[in-house]
């Protein structure tokens, strides 16, 4: 009878490679590594970043917008009273 060898190559019922701890950490150490996602969160990011920026802007804009018509209603009624 010869020794035992390690049982690396065993597998599950469908035939494919059993999964060890190994098999896992390097699954885990390859999914760390990826980086094709990256660049979709990136732009999401700056798309988010971009959104955040112009709701701001909107909102400065928007006070100073309505005292410029409100100016305007209050100078046409005026105008209108004395006619």
């Amino acid at each position: 009878m010869g020794e035992a060898r390690p049982a690396r190559g065993l597998s599950d019922a469908a035939g494919r490679p059993a999964i060890d701890r190994l098999a896992a950490r390097s699954a885990l150490s390859r999914f760390w590594r990826d980086e094709r996602g990256a660049t979709a969160v990136e732009y999401g990011l700056l798309v988010a970043l971009l959104a955040l920026a112009l709701v701001g802007i909107m909102t400065t804009f928007a006070d100073s917008l309505k005292t410029s018509f409100t100016k305007i209603i209050t100078t046409l009624n005026n105008s209108n009273a004395s006619n």
